[in-house]
């Protein structure tokens, strides 16, 4: 490493060094911080599973991540705009989510739903919404 920079005349970086904490018995501790850090507004982590279309919902791109940690005072009208600009979904088409038996309604938040239907709606830590793709009413008369 050491030649790498010399060859172009380039100082050589020192080693990153661990910062020193006191400890409570008056002696020193080395603490590496960690890089990646979550802010704590983002307290909610869900997995949104796809469960199907119906037909004449036209074409959409599959969600490409189905992990996503996001507020707890999200609606389900949030997750339902997320999915529609990830899957590129046709004006026409309804997003129905799904948490456990319930069908969620927009006005909901994240933090609600985790509330009311409690650990049936948890897996792993995250709360597992289903959503499906459904022609609008709107669109069939």
């Amino acid at each position: 490493m050491h030649d790498f920079y010399k060859e172009r005349g380039l100082e050589v970086p020192k080693p990153a060094v661990p910062q020193s904490v006191p400890s409570s018995k008056g002696r020193t501790k080395k603490v590496l911080e960690s890089v990646f850090r979550i802010p704590p507004e983002l307290d909610m982590s869900l997995l949104l599973e796809f469960i199907g279309a119906n037909e004449g919902t036209g074409h959409f791109k599959p969600l490409e991540k189905k992990f996503v940690r996001v507020s707890g005072e999200a609606t389900i009208g949030h997750v339902e705009k997320f999915l529609r600009r990830k899957m590129g979904l046709d004006p026409a088409c309804q997003v129905d989510i799904i948490c456990g038996d319930h069908l969620l309604e927009q006005y909901q938040t994240l933090r609600e739903i985790r509330r009311a239907i409690g650990d049936a709606a948890m897996q792993d830590g995250l709360l597992v919404l289903h959503y499906g793709l459904v022609v609008s009413p709107l669109k069939i008369t």
